[in-house]
């Protein structure tokens, strides 16, 4: 019997005038939004690639200087674009591209793409995320709403459950029939959507096909509650048109309302500090200790102190080294602490904020798949951290081998000799690893789980419903 009811739904559903219109302006958008985020991935990371080689020409071709002067001439590194940017391009568009590394300084990622922006972005991008989360849901509504009140209101119910057909038996039947409808619109936009990845190169470098797949569980779990849902509310009002309004108010709820209220709440109840007012903090702990009691120039006299007595030497210009390019590293140490500890408290906040907004998902499930799908696609806050801790780790190789230059290669009190292309060419490129798929997984996890709970929670209160499913 459910078979038979499965297949008069989907023939059904296909022969909807009203559904194929729909579904082919759906699926057309999500192949247009494909094919334009793919050539602009491209794009974006052939300019990346390119701004890299011209800035190691000019850092190699800077001319002779000292090592110091070098540390503060610097070098701007570039992120590269996740091959997956191509379906969610997550936050990449609010959290720059660049950064530019200097001794004593560690800089946030500047050049955000948002700035560059017109007001309409604040409407959204179409990607093939946004269609997927906002528009193939109002898709499911469409297909659902009269599925079960439908019948009701024509009294149809009342005849087929007078057959004998058992109520759980007629809604399964039409769950599958209607999930295999919206399927067979899905899957080629699936297929498409691994050929147009395909095409990227390295698209293995991260792991992106097994990421991929992960994106296409978490997408079917979303809309598998979706469907689950929309059959619930067809299942107890009392018209199609109840129905439709009742699930209206629900997609407005969860795509427009919902994301705007996470992310307020998120800020209200772990508030981040103003970027001015995070510099001056850390600032004055590079002056003043991160206790506040311990000055900069006092943590060096000791530092120089100790490292007279280690050498047994009385004054600084007796030591076998110059004594600038070693008080260089200690100054970069100390500063890297302040540094480790301040962004890693606001990176912790921010973390701790997409948490929040994540399970916050238990109401509105958008902001659960938002997350998973950001977090597998690599544009999500915690792949931008990775970033970030990669491009200082960087500045302090960078740095440091300037300064042991001016420790080793140069006379004693002075502030660092002439240096050219041979020491230039000892600081190699920087070379960005993108984190392996556990990385993402574990940051989606929290994601994923709140939609699973969602998918069981709608189908075990479909199922508790289909039993005491009446004609009138």
């Amino acid at each position: 019997m459910i078979p038979a009811i499965a297949r008069k739904e989907f023939l059904d559903a296909w022969r909807d005038g009203r559904f194929r219109i729909a579904a082919a302006v759906v699926i057309g958008l999500l192949g247009v939004a494909l094919l334009l985020a793919w050539q602009q991935v491209q794009r974006a990371r052939a300019e990346r690639a390119a701004a890299a080689a011209l800035e190691r020409e000019n850092w190699l071709n800077q001319g002779e200087k000292n090592s110091h002067s070098a540390g503060h001439y610097g070098v701007y590194v570039f992120k590269p674009l996740a091959p997956l940017a191509m379906f969610d391009r997550g936050l990449e568009p609010f959290v720059g591209t660049t950064v530019y590394l200097e001794a004593h300084r560690q800089n946030q990622a500047a050049f955000l793409p948002a700035q560059d922006a017109t007001a309409m972005r604040r409407f959204g991008e179409l990607t093939a995320a946004t269609g997927l989360q906002l528009l193939v849901p109002l898709l499911v509504v469409l297909l659902t709403f009269g599925a079960l009140a439908g019948e009701r209101e024509r009294g149809t119910l009342r005849q087929v459950l007078s057959l004998g057909v058992r109520p759980r038996d007629l809604v399964l039947g039409k769950a599958i029939g209607l999930g295999a409808a919206l399927g067979a619109l899905l899957v080629p936009v699936a297929l498409f959507s691994a050929v147009v990845l395909a095409k990227l190169p390295g698209a293995d470098a991260d792991g992106s096909w097994l990421r991929f797949t992960w994106m296409g569980g978490a997408y079917a779990l979303y809309l598998s509650a979706i469907l689950a849902v929309c059959l619930a509310v067809s299942a107890v009002a009392t018209t199609a048109r109840t129905a439709l309004a009742t699930l209206l108010v629900c997609w407005a709820a969860n795509a427009v309302l919902a994301p705007r209220l996470g992310a307020d709440l998120a800020q209200r109840l772990l508030p981040t500090p103003k970027l001015a007012e995070f510099e001056t903090a850390m600032q004055k702990a590079v002056q003043e200790g991160l206790d506040g009691h311990s000055p900069r120039q006092q943590q060096l006299q000791e530092f120089a102190r100790r490292t007279l007595e280690k050498h047994g030497k009385t004054r600084l210009e007796e030591l076998p080294f110059n004594f600038n390019g070693l008080v260089m590293l200690e100054s970069e140490r100390l500063a890297g602490e302040v540094f480790d500890q301040h962004f890693g408290q606001l990176w912790d906040r921010l973390e701790s904020q997409d948490r929040l907004v994540t399970w916050a998902g238990l109401v509105a499930p958008l902001l659960a798949l938002r997350s998973a799908s950001m977090a597998l696609a690599g544009t999500d806050f915690t792949h931008h951290r990775h970033f970030s801790a990669a491009a200082e780790k960087h500045r302090r190789d960078f740095v440091r081998v300037l300064n042991e230059d001016m420790m080793d290669n140069t006379a004693g009190g002075h502030h660092g000799g002439v240096a050219g292309r041979e020491l230039w060419e000892k600081l190699p490129p920087f070379r960005y690893e993108p984190p392996p798929p556990g990385h993402a997984l574990r940051a989606a996890t929290p994601g994923l789980v709140v939609l699973f709970l969602w998918m069981a929670g709608a189908w075990a209160a479909l199922l508790l419903i289909a039993p005491r499913l009446k004609p009138s």
